[in-house]
């Protein structure tokens, strides 16, 4: 995410003593925007030490209730899951699953409609990936869903 002079408002995760920055998780020069994302943030980041700024001048700053489901990872081959508990609902039509057995490394695409259906839209990733099971060594998982973008072709 390229910094521009107009991204006054960002929201980051440091660790408790708040002694190094962990992640910048959004920038943006629209205060509404920051907001939504600054609520959103506290919902996905349970356990996390989170500071809303504006410019220099902290606005606000929450640990946030829960304790620490997922810890942050580095965006796996294209994922844009990337740690994030994110809602089945908050799923694109151009967004496609693929679920990964962390035993055998077996992959099968999966579709979104299904998921819902069985489990609802408000439904965690966490909480799906501890349902699912591995189709080809039926050891019941652990399974891992990863988010990709369809090609824009």
């Amino acid at each position: 995410m390229a910094k521009t002079a107009e991204d006054n408002f960002r929201i980051e995760i440091w660790d408790r003593e708040e002694q190094a920055l962990s992640e910048t998780i959004s920038r943006s020069p629209d205060s509404t925007v920051s907001q939504a994302a600054w609520q959103a943030a506290i919902r996905r980041r349970p356990g996390m030490l989170l500071i809303h700024y504006n410019s220099r001048h902290v606005m606000e700053k929450i640990l946030t209730p829960g304790e620490v489901k997922i810890p942050p990872q580095t965006i796996i081959d294209g994922s844009v899951h990337a740690g994030l508990d994110v809602a089945l609902g908050d799923l694109r039509e151009w967004h496609v699953l693929r679920a990964w057995c962390r035993s055998c490394s077996h992959h099968a695409t999966v579709k979104p409609a299904g998921l819902i259906k069985r489990y609802g839209k408000g439904a965690l990733f966490s909480s799906v990936e501890r349902a699912l099971f591995c189709t080809s060594c039926d050891r019941g998982g652990p399974v891992r869903l990863e988010i990709h973008k369809l090609p824009r072709n």
